[in-house]
């Protein structure tokens, strides 16, 4: 219904009953009135008039019904009361209008194409403006208006039908002042006229409106100020989402944001022509939560460019659009110091829509829990549609240096998709300062890695009949770091595997390891390694396959086993053959003995929760005898005054064992305990005379690889010594 056919439909109602009033008769009057409204394409009139004169009139009650563009519409008005002059109807204006009850119907209409082109044509930029200002005028036409009850009923009217409302307003010199007052029935049987729609201003030139809530402290739920200017509309608004949830409880339910939420931001659009509009719409707010999402000082700005004739179905994202924030959350995954710039186009029609676009940010901090991930110039390509949805970009990390490309895929129509990132370039490990614990803040690994090159490439998959998979790999080349303690080099490792719905390896994996440093020193190391899932647990099991090593010039294997991380306690044999005892002694830094030989052995180790144990491990001699000579420069004539202990230091000056065995046991606390059985000979006593040497010691084995760790050089950190290793193995093979 136009402004100026809504004038009239008053105007003449006014005559009507002024013609009335002259000729004497109701049914006059009531004949007036339905003859002029019926000229403006008004149906189903009912006029029941009860008085009237030349300064006021009542009307009983007053029904009609309109076909417009967008439905029917029905209005209902009983008890009219409506105060003029003649001085005022020749201006086109009343003193006052007095309505008890107005029920408001609306019911959509079909014919949607005519629709769609009313629509189309009222929305060329300047006559937006032009009708917005007409509509003022026209609308407005009683210096003061109530309504005691007022009710919208109709699907169109949304959250607000089925609610009555109180309307009273002036018009003074142009400026309109207006409340409309929600009424609620208390439980005391009192209306409680808390809410209100208050219209503080509203001219040719500007509106500011607020909704209030009296019952609260801070009663202001949200605020609109609008000025309109020839080519210009713009303004600003403000929301709070605590006197908000209060106000809006009566038509829906927004529990799920935060109370604590507030934002505020300024809109404007720009009619330079009559075919394009620019927009800009910010909003800014210092704390925003809405169900498990959240954000901290977050800027949103969009600056838009539309068509006139078709501003929703073609809308261009232009630059300086960008959304920021110090922290976006959902659940334990965040974002930091976050600036993402975009543009992009987008297309709509009745049934479809198309979205092109790029996104690029300096840089992002994705976090999960406490751990963060810094990555840099990051950009993205995105293409969607009512059907389909792609996202091409790439990414960098800071430290260490490494490039990624990353795609998105996903089909609404069956509901299923790809996720993938690729490395374009690996970790380079070797750059300076760099390191793998730099990549995540703060790194809670017990391990780090300090040279080489990492390659990480995840994918995922999902369907609407099919559980979501998330396949990782991990390629490491010439990798060297350390595991607590332990220090590493020439770690190289290529190894599938899939994370959801459970953990396994793709296939079987082989490690290598040049060297492994604990003190000790273990060299060319090598395994397979497979990922199963356990039978009971979340984490998987690890199937260890053809261990090999070597150690104090001899060699050690283990038995295949199943490692599972479920379980609180896993046991595994290590077998060791041809080692030289020399080297072991030499490990003691003990400068009173010499010994030759080799021997093999077993190891039955068992980690639990406590720690690491061996029970029973078994060493005897290979093939080959071997000799000891034990000449302790300190305290020999002391241990010489027992005469047991006197033969057999005697025989250890030079003895020629032909059988060496032990029986070794360690603890989780370090101890390692060592029965030794010695069969042979010395030329010291007799060679002739065999001699049997039954020996126990005791010694913390933690304490004495810290010792030799410490060796090389007490100031020597782990990075240093990671570093020099690398840098040793790599003088070695200049061809690498």
């Amino acid at each position: 219904m136009s402004p100026l056919k809504l004038r009239h439909i008053f105007i003449f109602l006014v005559i009507a009953l002024l013609l009335g009033a002259w000729a004497g008769r109701i049914q006059l009057s009531e004949f007036a009135i339905t003859s002029s409204m019926q000229a403006y394409g008004l149906k189903n009139i009912t006029t029941e008039i009860n008085r009237f004169g030349l300064s006021q009139s009542h009307i009983s009650r007053f029904e009609f019904s309109l076909e417009t563009d967008t439905g029917n519409f029905q209005l209902e008005a009983y008890d009219l009361k409506m105060n003029y002059d003649l001085d005022q109807l020749a201006q086109g204006r009343m003193e006052n209008l007095a309505i008890n009850k107005l029920v408001l119907h609306q019911v959509n209409s079909g014919e949607s194409s005519k629709k769609t082109q009313v629509i189309d044509e009222a929305l060329e930029p300047l006559k937006i403006i032009a009708a917005l200002r007409h509509a003022l005028r026209e609308y407005i036409i009683f210096n003061t208006f109530s309504v005691e009850h007022m009710m919208l009923e109709g699907e169109p009217f949304g959250i607000m039908q089925g609610k009555a409302f109180y309307l009273k307003g002036t018009n003074d010199a142009g400026n309109t002042y207006a409340e409309f007052t929600l009424l609620e029935h208390a439980a005391s049987g009192q209306d409680n006229n808390s809410r209100q729609l208050v219209i503080n201003k509203l001219t040719e030139d500007s509106l500011l409106a607020e909704l209030r809530h009296a019952a609260l402290k801070e009663p202001v739920a949200a605020g609109l100020e609008l000025n309109i200017r020839d080519t210009v509309i713009d303004g600003s608004y403000h929301v709070d989402a605590l006197p908000l949830k209060s106000w809006l409880q009566p038509f829906t339910n927004i529990d799920d944001i935060d109370q604590t939420s507030k934002v505020h931001g300024t809109f404007s659009s720009s009619f330079e022509s009559d075919s394009v509009i620019v927009s800009t719409i910010t909003a800014i707010s210092a704390k925003l939560a809405f169900r498990e999402y959240g954000a901290t000082h977050a800027a949103v700005k969009f600056k838009l460019e539309h068509l006139a004739s078709n501003p929703f179905r073609q809308i261009k994202i232009l630059h300086g659009s960008h959304v920021k924030a110090d922290s976006l959350e959902y659940e334990r995954f965040s974002l930091k110091n976050t600036r993402i710039n975009m543009v992009g186009e987008l297309s709509t029609s009745a049934d479809t829509w198309q979205y092109k676009g790029g996104i690029n940010t300096e840089q992002l901090a994705p976090g999960y829990k406490l751990q963060t991930l810094e990555l840099k110039d990051i950009t993205a390509q995105i293409s969607a549609n009512s059907e389909n949805l792609h996202v091409d970009g790439n990414f960098s990390t800071a430290n260490p240096p490494g490039k990624f490309t990353f795609a998105l895929a996903h089909d609404f129509v069956k509901a299923r998709g790809r996720f993938s990132i690729n490395p374009l370039k690996p970790l380079d490990l070797n750059a300076e300062n760099s390191r793998l614990s730099l990549l995540l803040t703060p790194w809670t690994y017990p391990f780090d890695m300090l040279a080489g090159r990492v390659e990480l490439t995840t994918s995922a998959a999902w369907s609407q009949n099919r559980d979501f998979r998330l396949t990782s790999r991990v390629k490491l080349d010439d990798a060297g770091g350390n595991f607590r303690e332990l220090v590493f080099s020439g770690l190289s490792f290529d190894h599938a595997f899939e994370i959801l719905p459970d953990i396994h390896s793709v296939e079987t994996s082989n490690i290598k390891l040049e060297q492994l440093d604990s003190g000790v020193t273990a060299r060319n190391i090598s395994t397979g390694l497979t990922l199963e899932t356990a039978s009971t647990g979340f984490l998987p099991q690890l199937l260890i396959q053809n261990l090999h090593g070597e150690i104090f010039d001899g060699a050690f294997s283990g038995d295949d086993f199943v490692f599972d991380l479920n379980r609180s306690k896993n046991s595994f044999k290590i077998i060791a053959t041809n080692i030289d005892l020399a080297q072991i002694v030499e490990t003691q830094q003990l400068e009173d003995i010499v010994v030759t030989g080799r021997i093999d052995g077993s190891l039955p180790v068992e980690i639990n929760e406590q720690g690491i144990s061996i029970q029973h491990g078994a060493f005897i001699n290979a093939v080959r005898a071997g000799t000891i000579r034990y000449n302790p420069a300190a305290g020999s004539d002391q241990l010489k005054q027992n005469p047991l202990t006197g033969i057999a230091l005697d025989a250890l000056k030079d003895f020629h064992y032909s059988h060496l065995s032990a029986d070794v046991n360690f603890t989780p606390e370090g101890m390692l305990t060592i029965n030794l059985q010695l069969k042979g000979t010395s030329p010291e006593l007799d060679t002739r005379r065999p001699v049997h040497l039954n020996i126990n010691t005791e010694q913390n084995l933690l304490s004495l690889l810290k010792s030799l760790r410490y060796a090389e050089g007490v100031s020597e950190s782990i990075d240093q010594k990671v570093r020099r290793q690398y840098k040793k193995n790599q003088k070695q093979e200049p061809g690498r």
